[in-house]
């Protein structure tokens, strides 16, 4: 007697649609940080960089760019990954007024990642590598959904944040 074993995913990831999405979406709402100088164009490119490579490592659940005036987190900008198909919608890039925030606030990102994936020991290494640390935090608070940017069922869904 044999017996047969399969198993199946429900995900639509593959590394093109990762790449339309993280490559073109999300390096354009980075670089609208940086027009509003509140990133470098360099930090910009880095964010969208770093995010793809978890992406692609399939490691990635949601990232969140967080804002904050002397270490007080009052906004952010949640990104929730969905792979599962159902994501149909691709908004336009925007609707941020990154120029009505505070001269001296500071934008950070922060990544929820997934380390019981097979690979997080070189996610982790990566990670360390680009200057990553491990002492952030999900913002919490209220989540407000605005808007999605997709490709064939794969993509982001992007909820405001307010503290």
């Amino acid at each position: 007697m044999s017996e047969t074993y399969a198993v199946s995913e429900t995900g639509t990831y593959t590394e093109a649609r990762a790449v339309a999405v993280f490559k073109l979406q999300d390096s354009e709402e980075f670089a609208k940080y940086a027009a509003a100088r509140k990133i470098s164009y360099d930090t910009a490119q880095k964010w969208a960089d770093d995010l793809l490579y978890l992406a692609k490592a399939k490691v990635l659940r949601y990232f969140e760019i967080q804002c904050s005036i002397n270490g007080n987190k009052f906004r952010g900008y949640k990104y929730i990954l969905s792979d599962d198909g159902s994501l149909q919608e691709n908004s336009q890039s925007g609707g941020i007024d990154l120029y009505n925030l505070p001269a001296e606030c500071v934008v950070g990102l922060f990544a929820d990642v997934d380390f019981t994936k097979p690979n997080s020991q070189e996610v982790s290494s990566y990670l360390a590598s680009q200057g990553w640390g491990t002492s952030g935090s999900s913002l919490g608070g209220s989540a407000t959904y605005e808007r999605a940017f997709s490709k064939n069922g794969y993509g982001v869904k992007r909820y405001r944040i307010d503290l």
